[in-house]
């Protein structure tokens, strides 16, 4: 995240009920004690952001193509044909984006990490970007130090575009398992700093508008089945990464694994115009 990161909206409220903020008692927190211009007793302001849409340096040191890397730079796909090569060059500006933070007095970060970036072409046994952990170790280290906690997304979108073209992405059990891979990775790595991890940013657009629209990458259009199996095999990653994670490392490292979802992913109501919706709500609550 850069100035300008901050400056277009990246910055948004967590409110976060965390094992850390032992004051926050939400059962003492009435609908009627919230007014406007009070927050109560540990509210934990925050920033947010994603790899793609902030680190830029989209082929430098080691990185993999990713996906949206492919997707972007396909003419008309993107309004006035705009990539994330450069984007905020938060790759480059570590210190100066944490010292932003600091100066906003923010409490947490949720960044993600780019997959690509750790493992090049998504397929561990095939080589890690030791310089991508570096990175990460940097920007770790740098909250850590400034009393900002970090807060992980594993996937925001950008997988890695070998992934896509060997196997079809989402659209491919196997997928399950490199996904597992990328995560105990970053576990191994970054866990004993890292306390709350995401493994999906909003899945519904993964699935839905990756694979049944072709609005977001990689852009396909698979009428009737695209959306189901994406997202039937972002339930079981999801699912796989979370017992992995609770059998291998919640004992040493005490974290918490959860998910970010839409309103869209577990709607409850049934508009004509959200018919993928609600396939997407009847399976998640079978599968």
């Amino acid at each position: 995240m850069s100035t300008s990161a901050l400056t277009l909206g990246h910055v948004f409220v967590l409110v976060l009920c965390l094992s850390a903020a032992e004051d926050f008692d939400w059962t003492n927190n009435q609908h009627g004690s919230f007014y406007y211009g009070t927050f109560p007793t540990g509210f934990s302001w925050g920033a947010g952001s994603s790899a793609y849409q902030t680190e830029g340096a989209w082929d430098k040191d080691g990185k993999g193509l990713s996906i949206w890397d492919v997707f972007a730079h396909k003419k008309g796909k993107i309004q006035q044909n705009q990539t994330g090569d450069t984007s905020g060059e938060g790759y480059y500006k570590v210190k100066d984006d944490v010292s932003l933070m600091k100066d906003l007095n923010l409490n947490h970060y949720r960044f993600s990490i780019s997959w690509p970036r750790l493992i090049p072409t998504g397929i561990k046994s095939d080589h890690i970007n030791e310089r991508g952990i570096q990175y990460y170790d940097d920007l770790l280290d740098t909250l850590l130090e400034n009393n900002i906690t970090p807060i992980v997304t594993l996937y925001h979108w950008d997988l890695p575009q070998v992934l896509q073209e060997k196997y079809g992405g989402w659209q491919n059990i196997s997928i399950i398992n490199h996904f597992n891979d990328f995560a105990n990775l970053c576990f191994e790595k970054f866990g004993n700093r890292v306390k709350y991890w995401i493994t999906f940013n909003n899945p519904w657009s993964v699935a839905v508008e990756g694979y049944e629209t072709g609005e977001h990458a990689p852009g396909l259009k698979l009428k009737g089945t695209g959306a189901y199996k994406a997202a039937h095999h972002i339930i079981k990653a999801h699912a796989k990464v979370w017992h992995s994670y609770d059998t291998q490392w919640r004992g040493k490292q005490k974290g918490l694994v959860g998910i970010s979802l839409s309103g869209d992913w577990g709607s409850l109501w049934t508009s004509p115009t959200r018919k993928t919706s609600r396939r997407l709500r009847d399976m998640c609550s079978s599968t």
